[in-house]
């Protein structure tokens, strides 16, 4: 006698019960896949977002991450146009190559003397061109539009700054800010050093540096040590205030064009920048292109390619966190199935005493008996699965991924679309299956063995 064959007409001879023990397993199964597709798209989300602010990779100074905060000059990459253009050229890498542009880090003390009021300041020089070029990245294809960017080729002199600096610096009405809190009124002070030396090294700096003021924008004074242990000061134009998503960041961003950046530190020295960002097409090439750098870098001793996690540490939290709620959920469904599976195999085994003594009349070893009740398991196991992923599957093309719903990572201000990756959870919806498949043949060893020893005559007699 076939056992598949007999174990599926025991498993529908009840169907109450079947069906009861499938819907459980079929909840267990929906619940992994769903939470599993979430988990996906939300990291490819996060990766799209983090990708477009960093890059896959950076060339740096060796130890830039560690100190270069602090000495933006002596960790600077020298010549950075001429490393990019060298990298641009490789055979090898230029295929796998989005963007490759320099970037300069900066620190110091960003002032409004009209007004009195400082603050420090943490900013970023970007080549504009390349930054709108970045933020338009969708190597995940999740068809995200472009992050938006105010700097400009054609106005060299124009930066941003975040929400809580144009609060610090009273900027709220002249950069109509909805939602800035406004300072009480105070007396104006009699005089603040800081304000006015921000204020003599400015116009001894860049005379006439600014636009004139009245159309509209707003502007303040940036101060940094040099490269030569002299204070730098710029003028910048401020033509937006931008949430960061973190407060202490929305406090001190500031982001202009990488020249104005480089006078800043290097004043009329020659300008460096802190990296060479390489955004590729594919993150799959990451470990390639990676290679492929370090092996072009092999002259240069000092330098360093460092992956976007390493320098956007948040990243893998965020990516670990949501991994660890998944693992958590996939446990307790486990559970479920466990109990589920065992509860229905056990009252099946009470109620065939019998019916297991006659296939041991009949030459039944208890090998036999056991494979029996654990293929009945198994199967059960198999059909609910499979049900519940298919659930899950409609459940998230038709319904989660149109309803068109959005959140916002934390360390991040741009929003990620909440979806299920239903194209990308081939290998989930198997591992699901074939999980929840052997945990439900594990969970009916224990009922099966105990009806392989039931005693032949012991089992003929019960009624």
């Amino acid at each position: 006698m076939n056992i598949w064959s007999l174990a599926l007409r025991n498993v529908v001879r009840n169907r109450r019960r079947t069906l009861l023990t499938l819907g459980a397993l079929g909840m267990s199964a929906a619940a992994m896949v769903i939470l599993g597709g979430y988990v996906n798209a939300t990291i490819k989300g996060l990766q799209t977002v983090t990708v477009r602010q960093t890059g896959h990779l950076q060339v740096m100074v060796r130890g830039f991450l560690d100190f270069g905060r602090a000495d933006p000059a002596r960790y600077a990459v020298q010549a950075p146009e001429a490393l990019v253009a060298r990298l641009q050229a490789d055979a090898p890498l230029a295929p796998l190559l989005e963007v490759a542009t320099p970037v300069l880090q900066v620190q110091g003390v960003a002032g409004q003397f009209a007004s009195g009021l400082s603050s420090n300041f943490a900013g970023t020089g970007w080549l504009p061109r390349d930054r709108l070029q970045m933020l338009a990245w969708d190597g995940l294809g999740l068809r995200m539009p472009p992050s938006p960017s105010r700097l400009r080729d054609d106005h060299p002199q124009d930066g941003v700054i975040g929400v809580g600096l144009a609060q610090l610096l009273g900027l709220c009405d002249a950069l109509e800010v909805a939602e800035c809190l406004r300072a009480p009124a105070a007396a104006a002070p009699a005089g603040d050093p800081m304000s006015d030396e921000l204020a003599r090294l400015s116009r001894q700096a860049a005379p006439g540096q600014a636009r004139a003021q009245g159309d509209g924008e707003a502007a303040i004074e940036l101060l940094a040590a040099g490269s030569g242990g002299a204070p730098n000061v710029i003028r910048m134009n401020v033509v937006r205030a931008e949430r960061q998503g973190v407060r202490e960041l929305d406090m001190m961003h500031v982001g202009l064009p990488l020249a104005l950046a480089q006078r800043l530190v290097f004043g009329a020295q020659p300008p460096g920048a802190s990296a060479v960002v390489l955004q590729l097409k594919h993150t799959q090439d990451m470990p390639a292109a990676r290679r492929r750098v370090e092996a072009l870098l092999q002259a240069d001793e000092g330098l360093e390619v460092r992956a976007f996690q390493e320098v956007a540490p948040t990243y893998n939290q965020v990516v670990g966190m949501f991994n660890t709620v998944f693992g958590f959920v996939s446990v307790l469904m486990a559970v479920v199935t466990v109990f589920s599976v065992a509860n229905t195999v056990n009252m099946a085994v009470n109620e065939r005493v019998g019916e297991i003594g006659t296939l041991q009349a009949m030459g039944w070893k208890p090998r036999h008996v056991r494979a029996l009740f654990i293929v009945e398991g198994g199967l059960i196991g198999l059909v609910g699965a499979a049900l519940g992923v298919g659930a899950a599957l409609l459940v998230s093309a038709y319904g989660i991924n149109q309803a068109g719903l959005h959140w916002t990572p934390p360390g991040n201000s741009t929003g990620v679309p909440v979806g299920i990756d239903v194209a990308g959870s081939g290998p989930l919806c198997l591992g699901v299956v074939a999980t929840l498949t052997l945990i439900a043949c594990v969970s009916s060893w224990w009922p099966a063995q105990r009806a392989s020893q039931l005693d032949i005559v012991e089992a003929l007699r019960h009624v």
